[in-house]
């Protein structure tokens, strides 16, 4: 029996649980697979997706990523909650009869799957992409401000309760991605987010939350606030090489926040390739469309109103090559907002040595 969503670019069809179990039938081997540089949104949308294999299908899955879990409250997300995740690099697609994707969708250059291999099953709150037209079973809804609404709501329509640890990680991946639903719109969220609450461990959740971090990380940050220029009311920065991918988004989302910004862009390079990310404050403007053109023909770009980021791969490009790249893409940006004509400066340059008191003098 073949089961495909009733999609196109305007529509888009809410796909029923319980026919993902059509789909995998008797077959064994399921392969999970998050977007590059996993977020908590879809580590912990894999997380209940494998849950729900488990409890309701007796199935066995496993849940992969490509890239770096970078982010310290991500790495004690996963350590907390006993994730287990394996890079894809260690396993072979091709050994696996069902291949699902989630938080992300076909050939959109943030997920490992080869373009020879094509998923049976999409699960993902971005806008729709073609490709996943063509999938079994494709459930798109850019309306939610998260997949972990979506994958709530399969428990709920599967009646699952989740555990304690997939009720956490489900609670804090829609937390993380609606920024405490401040991004979302839809009653969809808050509906998944009372229901979680009471099934939460606030305590994990709370050391998730509040990561030990290390001197090198606010070092970075400091000198990349310092480095930021400001464009009437927009605030880029190139942070070089990263200490993780997702610096760019940590910074993007820091200064966002200061006071008559309404427009971040952070790049920075990370393991041959270079990260962008976009934060925007006002509403009609789609961060996600600004971020798939300034990286057009460059690279891969996307993401939601107020959020975005995307990458360019950096292998065998020269410095100057580099530069030139960042330079465009930062260009792209001024001219999409109409600033070209605006001076940039550095507002947050230090003062010359002796602004601040010395506190220890006797030891200089």
């Amino acid at each position: 029996m073949i089961l495909q969503a009733n999609i196109s670019e305007n529509r888009y069809s809410r796909m029923d649980p319980h026919a993902i179990f059509e789909i995998i039938g008797r077959k064994r081997k399921v392969l999970i697979i998050c977007h590059n540089n996993p977020d908590p949104d879809t580590i912990a949308s894999a997380y209940a997706l494998q849950y729900i294999l488990r409890e309701k299908g007796h199935k066995r899955s496993l849940i992969t990523y490509s890239g770096h879990i970078g982010r310290f409250e991500n790495r004690e997300f996963v350590r907390r909650l006993k994730i287990n995740l394996v890079q894809f690099q260690q396993i072979d697609p091709s050994s696996f009869s069902i291949i699902c994707l989630i938080d992300t969708q076909p050939r959109t250059g943030n997920n490992p799957l080869p373009l020879s291999h094509y998923p049976q099953i999409v699960i993902d709150h971005h806008p729709l992409r073609h490709e996943s037209t063509k999938c079994l079973f494709a459930d798109i809804r850019p309306d939610y401000g998260s997949t972990s609404t979506i994958m709530t709501e399969y428990c709920r329509e599967l009646d699952l309760v989740p555990s304690q640890r997939v009720a956490t990680a489900l609670f804090y991946g829609l937390k993380t991605d609606t920024n405490n639903l401040l991004r979302s719109r839809n009653r969809v969220d808050y509906e998944a987010f009372t229901y979680l609450f009471p099934l939460v461990s606030l305590k994990t959740l709370a050391n998730i939350e509040n990561p030990t971090i290390t001197r090198s990380y606010l070092k970075k940050l400091a000198d990349s606030i310092e480095n930021s220029y400001q464009v009437k009311d927009a605030l880029i920065c190139d942070m070089g090489q990263l200490n993780n991918a997702e610096n760019v988004a940590e910074l993007a989302e820091l200064l966002i926040r200061v006071e008559n910004i309404r427009w971040t862009l952070c790049l920075g390079e990370y393991s041959h390739q270079l990260f962008i990310s976009v934060r925007t404050s006002r509403r009609g403007w789609y961060a996600g469309t600004i971020a798939m053109k300034i990286l057009r023909g460059l690279g891969f770009g996307g993401g939601h109103e107020k959020t975005a980021g995307g990458n360019v791969p950096f292998e065998n490009y020269t410095q100057d090559q580099k530069q030139a790249v960042i330079r465009l893409i930062v260009q792209r940006f001024l001219n999409i907002l109409a600033l070209s004509d605006y001076k940039a400066k550095q507002v947050f340059k230090r003062k010359p040595d002796g602004y601040l008191p010395d506190l220890f003098p006797e030891e200089n």
